[in-house]
């Protein structure tokens, strides 16, 4: 697969210049399209999760609304979107694993986890169903996504419905 990084501190003036002139603008957010870590950090930054202060006490969280504090679906919406590009950029139908170990992979793992961590917080049973095919496309389960699955170690959905 295709990797398209973020240009960060190490990556050269050429590599940086590359990345801008593909890039768009999409709902007021400039990136590349085929950088699926865009789409991850994006979503993460609208759903704005409680979890991500220090002050964050899971003993306090009595539902969804305690936890998001931006806007849950058009979180979901970015992170859709990214699941759409990497479905896009793998073979029809994908039917193999996708380890964590390469680095070029790990985008699509946290992208994928995202969607289904934001769903789970909206759709519970639908998140089940994402957090299983997590397992099944890297059965090592680098992200802990069995301990979401339906079945899984830990067996239940929070704030099923």
């Amino acid at each position: 697969m295709e990797r398209v990084w973020s240009p960060d501190e190490e990556t050269d003036e050429a590599y940086d210049a590359a990345y801008e002139k593909a890039c768009v603008t999409i709902g007021g957010r400039r990136l590349n399209p085929r950088d699926l870590d865009a789409y991850t950090t994006i979503a993460y930054e609208l759903a704005d999760l409680a979890d991500q202060d220090e002050e964050f006490d899971l003993n306090e969280v009595e539902s969804e609304d305690d936890l998001v504090r931006g806007d849950l679906d058009a979180a979901l919406a970015w992170a859709a979107a990214g699941v759409c590009v990497l479905q896009q950029s793998l073979p029809y139908p994908f039917r193999d694993v996708l380890p964590y170990g390469p680095t070029d992979n790990r985008p699509a793992h946290r992208l994928v986890y995202a969607y289904a961590n934001l769903l789970q917080l909206k759709h519970p049973r639908k998140a089940g169903t994402w957090f299983t095919a997590m397992v099944y496309f890297s059965p090592m389960d680098n992200m802990g996504a069995r301990f979401h699955a339906p079945g899984g170690p830990s067996g239940s959905l929070p704030f099923a419905l």
